[in-house]
C-alpha cells in the first residue's frame, strides 16, 4: 500500500462522516508491527509530512490538515482526560 492509497482511505472516513474531525495520523514507527505493515513510500518518520501535501492536494484546508495530523487527537484527549 502507498500514501497514496491511505490518503484513499482517509478521504472515504471523511466523505462518510462528513467532515475531517474523525481520524488522524495514529502511527506505529516504534516498530510494533515492522515495516511490512507501513505504506512502502514511508521510509522514515519524517515522510509522515507527504501526507499534508497529498490531503492539500484532495482540496483538504489547512484546518482540515492540522485535525488530521494532530487536532482531532488534542481535542480527543482533552476531552477524555477531564
Amino acid at each position: 500500500m502507498s500514501l497514496e492509497k491511505l490518503i484513499d482511505h482517509y478521504d472515504h472516513i471523511c466523505q462518510i462522516a462528513g467532515n475531517s474531525k474523525h481520524i488522524a495520523i495514529g502511527s506505529d514507527l516504534d516498530g510494533a508491527f515492522g515495516k511490512e505493515q507501513s505504506p512502502y513510500d514511508l521510509e522514515t518518520i519524517a515522510d509522515l509530512r507527504k501526507l499534508g501535501d497529498l490531503l492539500q492536494k484532495r482540496g483538504y484546508s489547512p484546518d482540515d490538515i492540522e485535525n488530521i495530523f494532530y487536532g482531532n487527537w488534542l481535542r480527543f484527549l482533552r476531552e477524555a482526560w477531564k
